[in-house]
């Protein structure tokens, strides 16, 4: 009986070792990688020219970067912006190749931005105006606060709602404790003609260039309850990136030619 057992022992053992070797001798499962499949990257596109019949804007921008450094008018103005630590710390103005205006933008200890404003007359610097302007957690402007007799902003105090994809969807203008002006403003779902272009929203603001949108789309509509009569559409041709190739206002019937350089990357 001691034997039969001892026998048994040595056959499932035996059994057991078969298996292991058969197993340790059979080839290795081969591994497929999963192919890796990329999304087509897309070319960022900056600005450098706008054309409207005689008006022709130009726009230059620091070497390898999406910051706007000049900005050059058919009429004979230039803005010229330096940056510092990232941000657009200066404007200057020009008719020709004189001076006529400085604006400075610097932070404050709250964090918060102040534009302050200066007319120049040869060495003579004037200060006309300034704004305190407050930005969300995603850098984008949530409330206007200006003072000053001089040029500083139309909208003397405002607060800046936005949209989930990033665009202004409407500004609350606080003409007086009891009157308040609204202007909204509906988009399309293209790509937005400054886009790319890095701290645009503070420049078109301080150099007072209402006409361009910051946004990420592109505006169709501007809708204002205090002047309804300035009420207006906007209309867009667009390349096979999906970027104005020009836009149309309606209520002015003007009409502005773009062209694009790609950011290289």
């Amino acid at each position: 009986m001691t034997i039969l057992k001892f026998k048994c022992v040595v056959i499932i053992s035996g059994v057991v070792l078969l298996i292991s070797s058969c197993t340790k001798n059979k080839p290795p499962k081969e591994e497929k990688d999963e192919p890796i499949i990329k999304e087509p990257v897309k070319g960022l596109f900056l600005p450098i020219k706008l054309e409207s019949g005689n008006l022709v804007i130009t726009l230059k921008y620091n070497e390898n970067s999406a910051l706007i450094s000049e900005i050059k008018t058919s009429d004979g103005y230039k803005f010229k912006i330096i940056y510092k630590e990232g941000l657009p710390s200066q404007y200057d103005k020009y008719i020709g190749k004189a001076l006529i205006q400085s604006i400075y933008c610097i932070r404050v200890p709250d964090k918060d931005l102040k534009v302050t404003f200066f007319d120049v007359e040869g060495q003579a610097y004037s200060p006309t105006g300034s704004l305190i302007l407050k930005q969300n957690l995603q850098n984008q402007v949530s409330s206007i606060l200006a003072s000053g007799t001089g040029h500083s902003y139309p909208y003397k105090e405002s607060d800046w709602h936005y949209s989930s994809k990033g665009n202004t969807s409407d500004i609350t203008i606080k003409n007086s404790p009891t009157n308040n002006t609204s202007i909204t403003y509906t988009y399309d779902e293209k790509n937005g003609i400054f886009k790319n272009v890095q701290h645009c929203q503070l420049l078109f603001l301080a150099i007072n260039f209402q006409l361009f949108s910051a946004d990420v789309n592109n505006r169709l509509s501007y809708s204002n309850t205090g002047t309804p009569g300035e009420n207006t559409n906007f209309t867009y041709q667009y390349n096979a990136d999906g970027y104005p190739t020009q836009f149309t206002i309606t209520k002015s019937k003007q009409t502005f030619r773009i062209t694009y350089i790609e950011l290289q990357q």
